[in-house]
């Protein structure tokens, strides 16, 4: 067999090597626990792990604006169980945009009804319905996963029956000012479809004084 013909079984090799050897740093990286051999009908106990050390950060609020590195995130975080790790982890990825989009209509009601308060301005009945299409309308933009953590959990069903189940916590982050330019939109939008010219004012004068509140 000429050099040429050498090379391609060469590359195959290392590929392979290669290969194993990722696959063996990576089950080196977990951390297995054994579980008790006495145990009652219905502990459980984790009996895999994918850090030696559970993060801190799965302590930390669902939802919750930081500072990073002195730009502000919105920070979200589920914390989810299945019976396969697979449907755990994207059962999760969906519930971080469904945390994200309710922790930011819970935060716009709370900055319209902060806005609200002091002021002797009277609204209409129909006035919150406004406040309420702005928070249905602003989209999830630039959210990325940050962390993950994951446990394998062994749970004893009988004397002599045991099952297992994946509980996944994952955390994202999405930048404040995503947040902002889509709100800004939102609000936009609603005063161009706003009839009543009292309204209008009313609800241009409240955006004004968030926007304000943002800048101090």
């Amino acid at each position: 067999m000429t050099i040429k013909n050498y090379k391609p079984v060469v590359i195959f090799l290392v590929l392979f090597l290669g290969v194993l050897l990722m696959s063996s740093c990576a089950e080196k990286s977990l951390v297995k626990i054994k579980s008790p051999k006495k145990a009652k009908i219905g502990e459980e106990f984790v009996v895999q792990k994918s850090s030696n050390r559970t993060p801190r950060w799965i302590n930390e609020p669902e939802f919750q604006i930081v500072k990073i590195k002195g730009e502000k995130y919105i920070v979200v975080k589920v914390d989810v169980s299945a019976k396969d790790r697979r449907a755990a982890e994207r059962l999760a990825e969906g519930e971080l945009r469904k945390r994200v989009a309710e922790g930011i209509k819970t935060l716009v009601e709370s900055q319209f009804s902060e806005a609200m308060s002091g002021t002797q301005e009277s609204y209409s009945e129909s006035f919150q319905s406004y406040v309420a299409t702005v928070a249905r309308n602003i989209p999830v933009v630039g959210l990325i996963v940050t962390d993950t953590y994951w446990e394998k959990i062994e749970r004893v069903k009988s004397k002599n029956e045991v099952e297992y189940y994946y509980r996944i916590v994952k955390r994202a982050r999405m930048p404040y000012k995503n947040y902002v330019e889509s709100r800004d939109k939102a609000m936009q939008d609603v005063i161009a479809a706003i009839q009543n010219e009292a309204d209008r004012a009313a609800l241009e004068k409240l955006i004004e004084k968030i926007q304000n509140g943002e800048n101090e």
